[in-house]
């Protein structure tokens, strides 16, 4: 009978120690993939978020809301256009952060995902922006279902549409389904 005490504790510790397989079980902000946004969100401050798309392709729309706990500053969600579930296909968390302050930070935060997610690859590129010398440095993590980015902005303070928008150099960990990755780089812009 001890034996199988000893049996049984020792597996549902060894189980805790495993890393998560899936993206949809990782979380930003307590949201994961495929979650309806309406479990954290009304319908009324998701119709009222939708932002104007940069998008030439209308499959997909994104809404920006204030983020309602203290991990980040805003959410960015992406949902299938007419899915009345709002079912989340990417989650976005940013802060305001400088650009040097960011690039540290970005470190600990990859560290700390790679000990919770099994990462199938990794990437590093610069991404510009084209408002002037804007630019992203961007560290994309593959795992089973999409990818986890984390990047940091560095937007170029002497560009007229970065200085009428406000935007300042943030931090951001992006979550998304290899669907909605594909979308982006494939139709998003055509």
């Amino acid at each position: 009978m001890n034996r199988l005490f000893l049996i049984l504790i020792l597996t549902f510790s060894f189980q805790s120690l495993t890393k998560a397989d899936d993206i949809r079980n990782f979380e930003i902000e307590g949201m994961s993939i495929g979650d309806s946004a309406l479990v954290f969100f009304s319908y009324q401050e998701i119709n009222s978020s939708i932002v104007k798309s940069l998008y030439k392709d209308d499959e997909y729309f994104e809404v920006d809301l204030k983020s309602k706990k203290n991990t980040y500053e805003r959410i960015t969600l992406m949902f299938k256009k007419n899915d009345d579930n709002f079912l989340i296909h990417s989650i976005r968390g940013y802060n305001s952060i400088d650009f040097q302050k960011c690039k540290k930070k970005s470190t600990s935060i990859i560290k700390e995902i790679k000990s919770i997610i099994k990462i199938t690859g990794d990437n590093n590129y610069k991404s510009k922006y084209q408002y002037g010398k804007s630019f992203a440095l961007v560290t994309e993590l593959k795992a089973v279902g999409g990818s986890i980015r984390i990047w940091c902005n560095n937007w170029d303070e002497n560009n007229k549409i970065v200085k009428q928008n406000s935007w300042n150099d943030a931090i951001n960990v992006d979550i998304s389904t290899e669907e909605n990755l594909f979308w982006l780089n494939n139709k998003a812009y055509k």
